[in-house]
């Protein structure tokens, strides 16, 4: 009973409706719109002014001979002491007491702790890059210094994150299922 009264009712208001452009009123629009896209893709010369003159540089004299110094040896020369730094590397667990004890050094013991069934990809970013990949607990040795790191936990990541290494004691990254943690002593 409704169906024939809508469809009624659709049938008289669309008689009413004003008809839609004619195929010559498509046909102008186009090309006023094709018309109108050419003048604006169009190469239109802008007012440029000329080149200046370029100064030339003024004539300088040459340069004159100095004299080479004489070196003289000395024999009291005293030793120069060094403070170095051990790049990047991995450690034996055997190592790892006596890179503790050794605080002169400026490096540190940092433990890359996985407590996940997932490999894990670390890239240190700054102060040097760095990447490795792991699936156990690891020990590597870093210099003192403040880093920014990448994580990925399996196939989740990355994850971002800084940490500071202010001493030559033992620092643990724990890399957690949803987390990661920088532990220090």
């Amino acid at each position: 009973m409704k169906l024939p009264a809508i469809v009624l009712c659709a049938l008289l208001l669309s008689a009413c409706a004003p008809s839609g452009p004619s195929e010559a009123e498509l046909h102008a629009s186009a090309q006023a719109l094709a018309a109108s896209w050419l003048e604006t893709e169009a190469a239109i010369p802008t007012a440029t002014t000329a080149p200046s003159n370029t100064p030339e540089p003024s004539p300088t004299s040459a340069p004159s001979e100095t004299a080479e110094p004489t070196l003289t040896e000395s024999a009291t020369v005293p030793p120069v002491a060094f403070n170095t730094v051990t790049p990047f590397g991995f450690m034996e667990p055997s190592q790892l007491a006596s890179a503790q004890a050794n605080k002169d050094d400026q490096n540190a013991p940092l433990v890359l702790v996985n407590h996940t069934d997932d490999e894990i990809r670390l890239q240190l970013l700054t102060p040097v890059y760095q990447e490795y990949t792991f699936t156990r607990t690891m020990t590597i040795i870093v210099p003192e210094g403040t880093y920014t790191y990448r994580a990925w936990i399996g196939g989740k990541g990355p994850r971002n994150g800084s940490f500071s290494i202010t001493n030559g004691d033992k620092h643990e990254l724990i890399f957690r299922e949803n987390q990661i943690n920088f532990a220090v002593p």
